[in-house]
């Protein structure tokens, strides 16, 4: 499930529309809520100190 879900998000940033992805992947049932993945980042300093 992993590694189709992976391809999945693979073709999806590729510009692949989103069921066509699933469906290439073998997950034809797969319900999309719409919702699109965000990534945070802490302020610069914070991060930095994490970043090295």
């Amino acid at each position: 499930m992993k590694t189709r879900a992976d391809a999945m998000g693979v073709l999806i940033r590729a510009g692949v529309a989103p069921a066509n992805a699933a469906t290439q992947v073998g997950l034809p049932d797969v319900e999309f809520t719409g919702a699109v993945p965000v990534s945070l980042r802490l302020p610069e300093p914070d991060a930095a100190k994490l970043e090295g």
